[in-house]
């Protein structure tokens, strides 16, 4: 789900991301406009591979600008980020 709350662009993802929901996440990821900050709840997040996070950082590259923050990241996930190096372009918040 994505919706806009005032000056923020708000995404709810949940359930687990691979190559199989490259669709439906690009397509949630590319409909958020460039210039408003983003606010990803993850926090029903369970899994994710390197596909979400190439389309992340995608996402993250269209958006310089704005900040785009992860929000209820679970351990075992924000652990992805960080191999990936990743943790850094991203803020966190619980």
């Amino acid at each position: 789900m994505s919706q806009k709350i005032g000056p923020e662009h708000r995404i709810e993802l949940a359930g687990e991301y691979d190559i199989a929901r490259k669709p439906e996440l690009s397509a949630t990821l590319e409909a958020v406009t460039n210039a408003c900050p983003v606010a990803i709840d993850m926090s029903r997040v369970s899994f994710v591979d390197s596909t979400f996070l190439g389309e992340l950082a995608k996402m993250r590259l269209r958006h310089v600008e704005s900040p785009v923050t992860l929000i209820g990241v679970h351990p075992h996930v924000a652990r992805v980020f960080r191999l990936a190096k990743l943790d850094r372009f991203f803020a966190f918040r619980e």
